[in-house]
């Protein structure tokens, strides 16, 4: 690591183990904020993209007559077959399902729910099979479920859940935007979030150099006046995994390539994932010019750093 007179004079560490220490020290638990855990909006809007279709679906809760309502139904309103996928917590509007009888031959049915002009006879069979034999009918009907659009409320949350891993880094990147973006603006540094080659070509006109064609880091930091660039890459850990150790590996790789083309790369990660992950991080830590936590780059580390070019 590059080791700053500043660590020694605002901040009172001594060394690079000092530094390593306070860094694993000031590891922030967690960065869920409230907006991790259900993105209500999406939810809303997945809902009532079917609204019409679930208010008719609800005329089933409680059918005393649920084959005949059911024919009535896809013969009147076709288009109700557009929520059945979501009933069973199904993105896909094209669905096959696999058969198998009691001499294990196996045989497929396929479901297409984008049609929505008028069904045959054949076709509403075909269709009222799929609420049977998913057995999701058996709870309309049973009075389990009182009102489908409550219901699917509640799927639509469910299945906003498997977003929650991709939240996570969004939101460490909306963090250390909101703590970078303040300093950079004072010291009259440009910034760029997402940024790949042709975007910072567009901005400022450099041809970065790149080591992959896919590669995109999370904010690239530019100042004008001496024409240096740095390059930031975030993410947060709150468990263990091989991921920890294969960033590891990564940014070294990415900390020697930028360094051969002059651009400064500045590695902010958190995560109490790092105290069982301690020796890939160490390894990494004294290849690196510069590794910080979210606590550090609040607390000056980060400005003391781009202030030097």
């Amino acid at each position: 690591m590059k080791f700053l007179e500043d660590y020694r004079v605002k901040f009172n560490i001594e060394n690079e183990d000092d530094y390593f220490n306070y860094f694993m020290e000031t590891l922030t638990p967690t960065n869920r904020t409230w907006n991790f855990f259900v993105n209500w909006e999406k939810v809303v809007n997945n809902v009532n993209q079917f609204k019409i279709e679930l208010n008719i679906l609800n005329s089933l809760c409680g059918s005393k007559n649920v084959d005949g309502d059911l024919d009535k139904i896809l013969t009147e309103y076709p288009s109700v077959i557009k929520a059945f996928p979501t009933l069973l917590s199904i993105r896909d509007n094209v669905v096959d399902v696999l058969s198998i009888d009691e001499e294990n031959n196996f045989s497929f049915d396929n479901y297409d729910f984008r049609n929505v002009r008028p069904l045959t006879n054949d076709e509403i069979k075909h269709y009222k099979n799929f609420l049977y034999n998913s057995q999701i009918i058996t709870f309309i009907t049973n009075g389990t479920l009182t009102n489908i659009k409550d219901y699917v409320f509640g799927v639509e949350v469910g299945m906003d859940t498997n977003g929650r891993k991709n939240r996570g880094g969004t939101i460490n990147q909306q963090i250390v935007h909101q703590i970078i973006s303040p300093i950079c603006n004072t010291l009259g540094y440009d910034v760029i979030d997402e940024a790949n080659q042709n975007k910072i070509m567009t901005e400022w006109g450099i041809e970065i150099p790149i080591d992959k064609t896919s590669r995109r880091f999370d904010f690239v930091i530019f100042n004008r006046q001496t024409n240096k660039l740095f390059v930031i890459e975030t993410n947060f850990y709150s468990g263990v995994g091989s991921k920890l150790k294969s960033t590891c590996g990564e940014y070294i790789h990415l900390q020697n390539f930028l360094r051969k083309n002059e651009i400064e790369f500045i590695w902010i990660t958190d995560g109490n994932g790092w105290l069982k992950t301690t020796l890939p991080l160490r390894e990494t830590f004294e290849n690196n010019d510069y590794l910080l936590n979210l606590k550090m780059t609040k607390e000056g580390f980060f400005r003391s750093i781009i202030e030097l070019y």
